[in-house]
């Protein structure tokens, strides 16, 4: 039986590219306020194989908006991934 060398799939080739644009890290909620939506999952491998690492959690301030209108603030945290 050969051994099937690991390859990765065309999700974790762009979020790689993306951790490479961002040198001081990325997280995946500020990847979601541009657009780019990403699932852990697809993440937990690069992390497995060494190429991503956790680095630590950056907070957020975030409003909370109710029928047009401000009706509070929420704190929101966030893993920053950055290249091992």
């Amino acid at each position: 039986m050969a051994n099937k060398v690991w390859e990765m799939n065309a999700v974790q080739k762009e979020f790689v590219e993306l951790v490479k644009a961002n040198p001081d890290g990325v997280t995946l909620f500020e990847l979601k306020l541009e657009g780019k939506e990403y699932k852990t999952g697809a993440l937990n491998t690069l992390i497995k194989k060494g190429i991503l690492i956790n680095a630590g959690e950056k907070e957020f301030q975030c409003d909370v908006v109710y029928n047009g209108k401000k009706v509070g603030t929420v704190k929101k945290t966030a893993a920053i991934y950055k290249l091992a």
